[in-house]
């Protein structure tokens, strides 16, 4: 199939981890070119993204004048947006070029679905990581399917060994994330994180344990091998879904804590595949175990590799949306 992707490939992305793995499918992908992480992670990026959001203007922005554009020439079997919602206009005009599929895989909270976003019934087919949102979507008529995020074995994999004693954090610097790891630190635990830089608002113990390093690729799963465990929290706006980090340190070999939600139990089992907690008691608990039983924690972090090789690859996810294409 021939796959336009409407937007930039910045490396470990979702648009990265999908394209890549289309590619290695056979398919031919077309992304915005790619553009390194500190570009788009830079402040003024940031602040531009979040007021278009939030702006009640509309105006087609250059991704969606470069997808018409490219649609006109590359004529692709299917438009699949990530987490991006397109505008009315832009999907009218892509069925009038006869693209005969548009599809939105959102890997973020529905809850963050700006304007129509994912309702739009300009989509053919909506794919969310939240089930509660698939049967409100259901519900007003819109064909939406479950579908969780998931990992690259082409680079999220066992490289790495416990090495070190730190509690492993990857990821955007909500104030959640940061009120759990502050209080670890009060405990005494080295936590060290990664990411894009912490707001200017951040606690200062937190911005203290930051390294300044945001990791992709083999070098997320070495940080996550040689971790003596990492943490995956949500924010306060996630439901009952699961991350791209909770496939991602499971597939790198890393001894996952998360924070429950019965959304892991339809992909992994709790105590032998990673370690749940819903207080910080058991939090703590898991951290001394991890401490004390080093053979049963590398048995946990070797049943959570092969689970995610085995189920949760994007090659996985991207076979169900050409199955359902198909059908």
């Amino acid at each position: 199939m021939k796959v336009i992707v409407p937007n930039y490939r910045t490396p470990d992305s979702f648009v990265d981890n999908v394209a890549a793995t289309l590619e290695a499918m056979g398919h031919e992908v077309a992304t915005l070119p790619a553009i390194s992480i500190e570009r788009w992670e830079s402040p003024i990026r940031r602040i531009g993204r979040e007021m278009a959001l939030r702006s009640g203007v509309f105006k087609i922005g250059s991704q969606e004048r470069w997808l018409l554009k490219t649609a006109q020439v590359f004529h692709p079997d299917m438009v699949l947006a990530l987490t991006q919602a397109l505008s009315e206009e832009t999907l009218i005009s892509l069925k009038r070029m006869g693209v005969p599929h548009l599809a939105l895989w959102w890997g973020d909270s529905p809850a963050n679905s700006q304007r129509w976003g994912i309702l739009d019934p300009g989509w053919d087919v909506v794919y969310i990581k939240d089930a509660v949102a698939v049967a409100k979507l259901r519900l007003v008529g819109r064909n939406a399917h479950l579908l969780h995020e998931a990992m690259n074995p082409l680079w999220h994999k066992r490289i790495a060994s416990q090495a070190n004693d730190t509690i492993a954090v990857a990821g955007n610097s909500y104030a959640f994330r940061q009120a759990v790891c502050v209080r670890l630190m009060e405990r005494n635990v080295a936590v060290a994180l990664y990411g894009p830089k912490p707001p200017v608002w951040s606690n200062p113990s937190y911005r203290k344990a930051h390294t300044g390093k945001y990791i992709v690729r083999e070098e997320k799963s070495r940080v996550f091998g040689e971790a003596l465990a990492c943490l995956n929290t949500f924010s306060l706006s996630e439901g009952n879904s699961l991350n791209c980090r909770a496939f991602e340190i499971a597939g790198a070999g890393g001894l996952q804590l998360i924070e429950f939600r019965p959304a892991i139990e339809q992909c992994f089992e709790p105590g032998k595949e990673l370690l749940t907690f819903t207080t910080f008691d058991e939090l703590m608990a898991h951290i001394e175990r991890a401490r004390k039983e080093p053979a049963a924690m590398r048995a946990i972090r070797e049943a959570g590799a092969r689970r995610a090789l085995a189920e949760h690859t994007y090659a996985h996810r991207l076979d169900f949306i050409l199955k359902g294409l198909a059908s």
